[in-house]
């Protein structure tokens, strides 16, 4: 229960605090209706597991292993977040609607949006190396470790779905939809400053 005291708060904090995942997930529920933001929610917690995976084995022995791989990820997620924003930016809607079009279907390519934004989250990697080697410790059961990775990406899920589920709402998507290149833009230009955040958090003398 003291464990459960310490993790469940961080988790939630971690999960509801603003970010590239929520950016993503808020950007696909508004223009494409409520089973676009379900899969780039489902790609997210999906890409939980990857951090939980190698939370799991060993920080010490994926860095033995692949030495610098987690400055690689997070050299890739940033690319990956500066890449996406210049698209939306330059981005021009295909018209401005009367009011919200009809909603997309649940898609691959929204499930691998949301697995990329995630995997390459180094937010969601700091967070998940803290949690288990802090709060979990080495010496946890394996069945306790993939517990709380299983919290841990259900609370994702269930987070990003209810954003989906209330910016997907008509009278929202109408709004946005209206507006779609001053949405595109301003959801484009968070995500390359979150991008380049990292990247200067990845030079020496950089961001602390």
């Amino acid at each position: 229960m003291e464990q459960a005291a310490l993790i469940v708060p961080v988790v939630w904090l971690a999960v509801l605090s603003p970010g590239a995942d929520f950016a993503m997930v808020s950007r696909n529920s508004c223009l494409y209706g409520r089973q676009a933001g379900f899969a780039v929610s489902t790609g997210i917690a999906l890409a939980c597991w990857f951090h939980v995976a190698y939370a799991i084995v060993g920080i010490a022995l994926i860095e033995r292993t692949i030495p610098h791989a987690f400055g690689l990820i997070r050299i890739l997620g940033a690319a990956y977040l500066i890449v996406m924003g210049v698209s939306m930016v330059l981005r021009r809607p295909a018209a401005e609607p009367e009011a919200a079009g009809p909603a997309a279907a649940f898609s691959a390519r929204g499930v691998v949006t949301g697995l990329l934004t995630n995997g390459l989250n180094p937010k969601t990697s700091i967070f998940v190396i803290s949690i288990y080697s802090q709060a979990l410790g080495p010496d946890a059961a394996l069945q306790q470790q993939v517990a709380w990775g299983l919290f841990i990406s259900l609370s994702h899920l269930a987070w990003f779905a209810l954003v989906s589920s209330y910016l997907s709402k008509p009278g929202v998507r109408d709004f946005v939809l209206r507006r779609q290149s001053l949405f595109n833009r301003v959801i484009g230009l968070i995500l390359m400053l979150f991008g380049t955040m990292l990247l200067a958090v990845n030079q020496p003398g950089g961001l602390p």
